[in-house]
């Protein structure tokens, strides 16, 4: 098994550093002239994962597998408004010779960065997505893949970074809005599984808990997640002052601020030099911002303030609890979770707590530490997140660790 893209990236950058299934039964649009990615304005009614438009994608680590498309679609931010999100259907070429119908993997990615230029569905079709690794696995085991790109990849946009509902929305619309897509065969019988790793795995998680109130129609029958910021606030004090994690710490504060505005104020807090800083920030992809953060702090980017100190307003502790997924509802379908032993990025500590609380309030799970550090995590991962997939899908015996 290969290892992924971002870590060989990851690599160069720290040298550079040291030295139902429809929502709706309207039709599918087509590709619209011009910019892809630039939505309609004003954005058609239409409900969570209805399709706005679609086009063909060429792929190329997939051609063999998989006929790839990039799709338009309708979900909902963290304040319930319409809003056009872009992705990637992976429909499998070849037949489905398992037990009944082929089922359906809704693959969240990891971090790619707040520019444009960043979104998923772009990188897969210029060959420097990194969550390639993944899904060629998925689509070797017969299996249907979406990816959703998050809300913000649409022109003139900024991600929501880390924002648990508005993950959790639109992961959950792009399996509403593959069923749309011609070829795919999605019912409502369909079985899906919700995946992801880093952020992805947030993502992922998020989506397995709101799905039964936001999503009930959908026919999910586990999740696997990797390396989970189950609480974004102490994801985020943990990165502090860290060699790679500066960066990724301001991801954070941007996309909550974008998800919540007027009750996230991070640009109040910034000096001069931190706004432009944020204001570059907001152009690059992932490699590029861990190399250009090492062992930086909030307070270089504030007008004095420690990250403690801006987490601790009351405006701005409110926003993390509503993001802290330990107290959200547990999914109710069975959770493989795993966690790299020497993880220095997401904290290990934060994610044992959300399997205990998911533990407590009944969710069969398995909590599983693998080698390695965050990046290695998800391959060293993924053997037994795959095999956890396949006994799902073939309703195998389930144990838990709880």
């Amino acid at each position: 098994m290969r290892r992924p893209v971002f870590a060989s990236l990851l690599g160069l950058a720290l040298l550079a550093v040291a030295g139902p299934m429809t929502a709706s039964a309207a039709p599918a649009a087509t590709s619209a002239p011009g910019d892809f990615y630039q939505a309609p304005s004003p954005l058609p009614a239409g409900r969570p994962g209805t399709l706005i438009r679609t086009r063909p994608a060429t792929v190329l680590a997939t051609a063999l597998t998989a006929k790839a498309t990039t799709i338009m679609y309708h979900s909902r931010d963290a304040q319930n408004a319409d809003i056009a999100v872009t992705g990637t259907v992976f429909t499998p070429t070849l037949p489905w010779l398992g037990r009944g119908s082929r089922p359906w993997v809704n693959l969240a990615v990891g971090t790619q960065g707040l520019g444009q230029q960043c979104a998923p569905s772009k990188q897969f079709v210029a060959t420097t997505e990194q969550e390639l690794e993944p899904v060629e696995l998925l689509l070797a085991n017969g299996w249907g893949v979406v990816v959703s790109d998050y809300e913000g990849y649409t022109a003139g946009s900024t991600p929501t970074y880390v924002a648990g509902v508005s993950e959790a929305h639109t992961v959950l619309d792009m399996a509403r809005a593959a069923a749309s897509v011609p070829g795919t065969g999605i019912s409502a019988a369909t079985r899906w599984a919700t995946m992801g790793y880093s952020q992805g795995g947030g993502a992922s998680s998020w989506a397995a808990s709101l799905a039964p109130s936001y999503a009930p129609e959908l026919n999910l029958v586990t999740d696997v997640s990797g390396g989970v910021p189950a609480d974004v606030r102490n994801v985020a004090e943990s990165l502090d002052g860290s060699l790679i994690g500066e960066g990724l710490q301001l991801y954070a504060l941007i996309g909550l601020q974008q998800a919540y505005p007027g009750r996230f104020p991070l640009d109040e807090a910034l000096s001069v030099e931190g706004r432009a800083t944020v204001a570059s920030v907001k152009a690059q992809c992932v490699v590029q911002t861990l190399a250009s953060f090492p062992l930086k702090r909030f307070s270089d980017y504030s007008t004095g303030q420690t990250i403690q100190q801006f987490n601790a307003r009351p405006d701005v502790a409110s926003v993390y609890a509503e993001n802290n997924l330990s107290t959200r509802p547990a999914p109710a379908v069975p959770v493989f979770q795993y966690h790299a032993a020497l993880d220095e990025i997401v904290p290990i500590g934060q994610a044992r707590a959300l399997n205990q609380a998911w533990c407590a309030k009944g969710t069969p799970m398995v909590f599983s530490v693998v080698p390695g550090d965050h990046i290695t995590g998800e391959t060293t991962g993924l053997p037994g997140a795959v095999s956890w997939l396949a006994d799902r899908f073939a309703e195998r015996p389930l144990q838990t660790t709880c």
